[in-house]
């Protein structure tokens, strides 16, 4: 698909969604005092006679998952997803005659009871940032109803809900739960890094109760009915704060062994959706927050569907043999401006190399023609002496003005802007180099670190 293919897919794809209905707001904020915009392409009434194709991706259909195939001893089944009465219903079932798609992963395995089929959702869209708000009722048996979100090594569960406990304390039928899980490779089975419980006034399976979470760059605000019960940040949490990525979002129903498994007497069970609504700030930048924060890979826009996004992802491409000197990394603090990581420079005059490049991927740059802003920030150690940095856009070829660093202020993040006009629109294979040349290095170190690569249109009027 060429670019302007891309584009016009793009505006066709937002008019269809501006039917969706965005007269209401957060409950924990009716009167919009926020500014807060409703997202359509990750929210959803449910109110239609189908669930909405373009925006939900069923999981088991046509025997395909993706990521998982649910928690032995049920299997996703696609018969359980039903839009009835305003409500998305994730059914779970008894159905001992069920043909399940090959076998659950061998550590859940149970064979006496492979017999109950339920259901999960994954939306094509994702987003970064925002508030998220449900109104749900939890399955009155023994399963779960979850509503959670994935990305690139994250996990945010808003909630896992269990109805009916059948071994142990009853406690969890009352409780709200989020937890933060870190899918960063070597990292320990026990990847939970963070949980909070709140107390419901009654069983989350008896009343249909709203659920809501503001997720900003740096923590998380938990509300129940619109009253705020909770709050973390990213500077409590330290390292184990993960969620600096665009999330998928998922509504499913799960089998937790621990607290017992349904017996047949007491299926079909529904997990009740009233409505997923995410509202999210105005936002300028024409380019990826996340990859050019330097946070994770770049997704093409046109990639929405769950099950193709491993594929397509891609990552900034920097020369090994110039990597020790020019790397995406996470170390002190002052090293990332927000997130949890940075591009960093770190060389000297005596380098052979004329100049150090990040190179994006081909396509992650998108813009037509006029006039533009290009913002960063950018930390310059005490002892550096480098004298600029310059931003290229490859085709049709830009070499933005270089940007002079001699009258940066040291050691503190200082954002830094530089104005650009544009004469054509991008090609399809349009991206961006970050470029240190080696005329600009002084004797000596020549170290930096630039975050949040950021461009915006000026408007002509």
């Amino acid at each position: 698909m060429n670019i302007k293919n891309i584009v016009i897919f793009t505006i066709v794809y937002f008019m269809s969604l501006l039917s969706f209905a965005q007269d209401f707001f957060p409950l924990s904020d009716s009167e919009n005092k926020d500014g807060w915009v409703l997202n359509p392409s990750v929210s959803d009434e449910f109110n239609g006679s189908k669930l909405d194709r373009f925006k939900w991706y069923i999981q088991g259909e046509n025997e395909q998952f993706y990521l998982w195939k649910g928690r032995a001893p049920s299997q996703f089944a696609p018969h359980n997803v039903l839009l009835e009465d305003g409500f998305l219903k994730l059914r779970t079932q008894w159905e001992p005659n069920y043909a399940f798609v090959g076998k659950p992963p061998k550590r859940q395995e149970i064979d006496a009871y492979e017999n109950i089929t339920t259901a999960a959702i994954i939306s094509h869209n994702t987003f970064l940032y925002g508030y998220m708000e449900v109104r749900v009722k939890i399955p009155d048996a023994a399963m779960t109803g979850a509503f959670w979100g994935t990305g690139y090594q994250q996990e945010l569960d808003v909630f896992e809900l269990i109805g009916r406990v059948k071994k142990g304390s009853r406690k969890p039928e009352t409780t709200f739960v989020t937890s933060i899980h870190d899918w960063r490779p070597g990292h320990p089975k026990k990847n939970k890094v963070w949980k909070h419980p709140h107390p419901t006034p009654g069983r989350t399976a008896e009343n249909f109760y709203a659920y809501g979470v503001e997720w900003q760059p740096d923590g998380l605000n938990m509300y129940f009915e619109g009253e705020l019960v909770h709050q973390v940040t990213q500077k409590e949490m330290g390292d184990a704060w993960v969620l600096n990525n665009p999330l998928e979002l998922w509504f499913d129903s799960e089998v937790f062994p621990w607290h017992g498994i349904p017996e047949e007497k007491e299926l079909p069970a529904n997990f009740e959706i009233d409505y997923v609504r995410v509202w999210q700030k105005p936002d300028s930048n024409l380019l990826q927050p996340a990859f050019f924060g330097f946070e994770g890979p770049y997704m093409p826009h046109v990639v929405n569907k769950p099950e193709l996004r491993g594929k397509y992802a891609k990552q900034w491409w920097i020369d090994p043999k110039l990597s020790t000197q020019l790397k995406i990394s996470q170390a002190s603090d002052y090293h990332f401006s927000t997130g949890r990581h940075s591009l960093q420079l770190n060389a000297d005059n005596k380098e052979k190399a004329k100049e150090f490049v990040a190179f994006s991927p081909d396509g992650s740059v998108i813009l037509t023609s006029g006039e533009y802003q290009l913002s960063f920030d950018v930390f310059i150690e005490e002892d550096s002496f480098i004298k600029a940095i310059q931003i290229v856009l490859e085709n049709p070829w830009l070499e933005i003005t270089p940007i002079d660093l001699s009258h940066v202020q040291k050691g503190k993040w200082v954002t830094l802007k530089q104005t650009f006009s544009r004469s054509a629109i991008s090609a399809e294979n349009d991206r961006m180099r970050v470029v240190f040349k080696k005329e600009w290095f002084a004797k000596g170190n020549n170290t930096l670190a630039i975050d949040n690569i950021n461009i915006s249109k000026i408007n002509s009027h």
